[in-house]
């Protein structure tokens, strides 16, 4: 659902994805492994321990990597409670990172029909931020304001530091800042006000 349907979430990246359900298969294995350890009945009457805490534990795991993906935590989960599954062993480890790999190269496929996927491989800064466009927009009162390059650029300050331009056309980040995906979605949000504002101003009152 996160890699197809949600293909924008954080959680929906190559890396969540990939790193997510490895973190989660290794984790569900090992508990699982260290449960058998128990004598047969005993480890039957915990399934529900061995699973809850492969799930914890993996959870924990993705967070402290920051590759979370929910459903990693069924990956993780399985490996304790299927019978199937628990049978692999260490060999459900690589079934899954095969799986992984499958699922996104088809999302790279089918999500970039009229979409773009992935918004970033391996970090929070998407692969191609968007630049600022020339243009002229007429502003209600007769003033106008124009996009140039001079203005994406412009420096504020004495350092010359350059400055985050929010536009009708678009927004400008300096390439030293690296935002993440929901900090340029926050930017994108006030670029398509200030769009709405100037193309309707009488939508506006």
């Amino acid at each position: 659902m996160l890699l197809y349907g949600a293909i924008e979430a954080p959680f929906a990246q190559p890396r969540a994805v990939f790193f997510g359900h490895t973190i989660s298969a290794i984790t569900g294995v090992a508990i699982t492994k260290l449960f058998e350890h128990l004598p047969p009945p005993a480890f039957i009457d915990r399934l529900w321990l061995a699973g809850s805490l492969s799930c914890a534990l993996a959870s924990t795991a993705m967070a402290m990597t920051k590759t979370i993906h929910p459903p990693a935590g069924g990956t993780a989960l399985i490996a304790a409670t299927q019978l199937n599954i628990r049978d692999l062993g260490w060999y459900y480890v690589p079934v899954v990172m095969l799986s992984s790999v499958l699922m996104i190269a088809v999302g790279l496929i089918t999500n970039n029909v009229q979409r773009q996927y992935p918004i970033y491989w391996w970090t929070s800064i998407p692969l191609t931020p968007k630049e600022a466009k020339q243009d002229v927009v007429e502003k209600p009162g007769g003033t106008s304001l124009q996009l140039s390059d001079s203005e994406t650029t412009m420096k504020v300050g004495e350092k010359g530091e350059e400055a985050i331009v929010v536009g009708v056309d678009g927004v400008h980040i300096p390439s030293f800042l690296g935002l993440s995906y929901d900090q340029r979605a926050v930017l994108n949000e006030l670029q398509v006000k200030i769009k709405e504002y100037y193309s309707d101003p009488e939508s506006q009152t």
